[in-house]
Formats: C-alpha cells, structure tokens, sequence
C-alpha cells in the first residue's frame, strides 16, 4: 500500500510539473461575435506565475455583458502584482495613464471568468455615464 501511495504522488507530482505547475498556467481567451476581444497568457515558472494581457475596447449593455467589442492587439501588456490563491489569480495591467486591477477564476476544466475589481472611484465615474460594473468574462484556455 505505501508503494502504491508513493507512485501516486509521483505521478501527481510529474504531471504537476509538466503542465507548468498549476491548472491556471496556459493561452486563455474571451470572443465576441467571432473575434477574439481578450487575450490572457500564464506561465508558471519555479512557484511563480507570470504573464500578458491584452483586451480590445468594449462596451457592456445595461445589464453589464459585452455588447460591443473590437479585436485584442497583439502585443501583451505584462501582469503585474500577480497572486495565486485557491483557483484565485489576482494581478494588474498598466495602461497607458491607469492601472487596472483583475481577478481570474478557475471554473470547471478549460473556462475561468476574469473580473474586473473596480475602485469606488471608477464605480462612481462608470455610474455617472450610466454604465454598470461590467459582468465577469468567460475565458477558455487553448
């Protein structure tokens, strides 16, 4: 019985180690009407995750969900203040005059929804122009 517990740990432990780590690690992406508005690349490297962004405009309808949104750019902005905890990815994205704060979740194999974490700041200014906190995304991995 111990040499069967310990074959499983290896196990665990190799596949662990070539799938980057952790399940969070990979080529995520969010579409809209075909074109792909939002990618996200994770990389685990040594305990640490580290990664890219990069999100096209879009606009969100009254109820918060994407109604609008133009192609992702190609290059990545880099993830910064990254933390993993319990299928929890929190980081930021500088933008060219902000900083954006984001919470990545794992959901069942292959999808994780993105939120935005908004400061009351930028709630009041999205409730002045009449648009709500937009509703979290829906990423695949590929």
């Amino acid at each position: 019985m111990r040499t069967l517990v310990l074959l499983v740990a290896a196990a665990m432990a190799l596949s662990a180690s070539q799938s980057g780590g952790t399940p969070i690690a990979g080529s995520w992406t969010a579409q809209f009407e075909g074109r792909t508005f939002l990618r996200l690349e994770l990389k685990a490297v040594n305990g640490t995750i580290t990664g890219g962004m990069s999100m096209g405009d879009f606009e969100v309808d009254g109820q918060g969900e994407v109604r609008r949104a133009d192609e992702a750019p190609r290059d990545l902005k880099p993830l910064l203040d990254v933390a993993y905890r319990a299928a929890t990815l929190t980081f930021s994205r500088r933008d060219v005059t902000e900083t954006d704060r984001f919470e990545l979740r794992l959901l069942e194999a292959g999808h994780a929804e993105l939120r935005f974490l908004l400061n009351d700041a930028d709630r009041k200014d999205l409730a002045a122009s009449g648009i709500p906190d937009p509703k979290p995304i829906r990423l695949t991995r590929h």
